[in-house]
């Protein structure tokens, strides 16, 4: 004990998961859940490391975890074994960590899930150095599940919390179909990925609508000062949607210089065409950007179900008029579907 207390950890290390622990038939199916923001699991069942599964047999490791706030983790004993390291007294010394667990009163720290706290909004909100009044406070926390934290399953990597037994019902713009995986996707920064770039007919001859960027992916800009009246495309290969039903696309993007979103939304447009066809259908855009911030955003989940079984391309139309010249990036985009074979 003395020589572990001579040692000083600021946190804890990032312990790697043993394969995960299946739950024990002495717990029963009370008070258990599967991870979802309604049936969040319970803290000892992180607490034994347990993945939960979708209805396809797929890992869930991100999960909603729901628990008592019973204590934190003294780093400054141990890093790696929490019955040394387990403080159940406040004010916290940390604000990295806590522990929750399914009785508010638990101290055997085998029934004990350590949760991390990253920095931001969710460790302002719940560490117990600048709360202590959280001590015994019943929380519903988001994270990743079956690693190891300061020895200990738990929850690694909170982006999200709620007071109370259930978490966040989910945005369904922001959610895939149950049993879709990603089946295509691009990081546009580290090349065109197959990318053409129709450049139209600008009223400046020569100019280049589109453009390469490795820093923020394909970029359309009408100029400035005057701008370039142009109506240009950004042209993807073709895309294999044969084996796939229930199909979403992600596109990260950004807007600027457009002044607001609503004219972003009348001078772009994201379209989709059946391969070999010469006619676009253009595609709802659940979030498209505010079109006033180089900030990138997701689009939410555009769906491309009418093209299931299909091949096809995506398009990306700018248009720039003389007195309104944005500026729209393309960094990523990402397919993902339900394998219907």
């Amino acid at each position: 004990m003395g020589a572990l207390a001579m040692l000083s950890f600021t946190a804890c290390t990032g312990d790697q998961a043993l394969p995960p622990i299946n739950k024990p038939e002495a717990l029963g199916d009370g008070n258990l859940g599967n991870g979802d923001w309604n049936t969040p699991m319970a803290a000892y069942q992180a607490a034994l490391g347990t993945v939960p599964h979708d209805d396809y047999g797929y890992d869930k490791t991100e999960a909603w975890v729901t628990g008592y706030i019973v204590g934190w983790v003294n780093v400054d004993i141990s890093n790696s074994n929490l019955a040394l390291a387990a403080d159940f007294t406040v004010p916290a010394q940390v604000n990295t960590n806590i522990m929750i667990a399914s009785d508010p009163d638990e101290k055997d720290p085998a029934n004990i899930a350590t949760v991390q706290l990253p920095s931001g909004d969710v460790r302002k909100a719940l560490n117990l150095q600048d709360h202590p009044e959280n001590l015994g406070e019943l929380v519903t926390v988001y994270g990743t599940v079956g690693i190891k934290y300061c020895g200990q399953y738990g929850v690694r990597s909170v982006s999200d919390y709620v007071w109370g037994d259930e978490g966040k019902e989910p945005d369904p713009n922001m959610v895939l179909p149950a049993g879709a995986r990603e089946f295509y996707s691009v990081d546009l920064t580290k090349g065109m990925e197959g990318f053409t770039f129709d450049q139209g007919s600008p009223s400046q001859n020569g100019f280049e609508t589109w453009k390469y960027s490795s820093q923020y992916g394909l970029v359309a800009t009408g100029g400035k000062t005057p701008a370039v009246v142009t109506d240009a495309m950004a042209i993807s290969p073709v895309i294999d949607l044969t084996d796939y039903t229930q199909i979403r696309m992600m596109v990260h993007q950004a807007g600027n210089y457009f002044n607001n979103a609503e004219n972003f939304q009348q001078m772009t447009s994201t379209l989709i065409r059946e391969a070999g066809s010469t006619e676009w259908e253009q595609l709802e855009v659940p979030y498209p950007p505010a079109g006033n911030s180089w900030t990138f955003s997701n689009s939410g989940y555009i769906i491309l179900d009418d093209y299931a079984g299909k091949k096809v391309e995506i398009g990306f139309r700018y248009t720039s008029t003389s007195s309104l010249s944005g500026t729209w990036e393309i960094d990523k985009v990402t397919v993902a579907g339900v394998y219907s074979r």
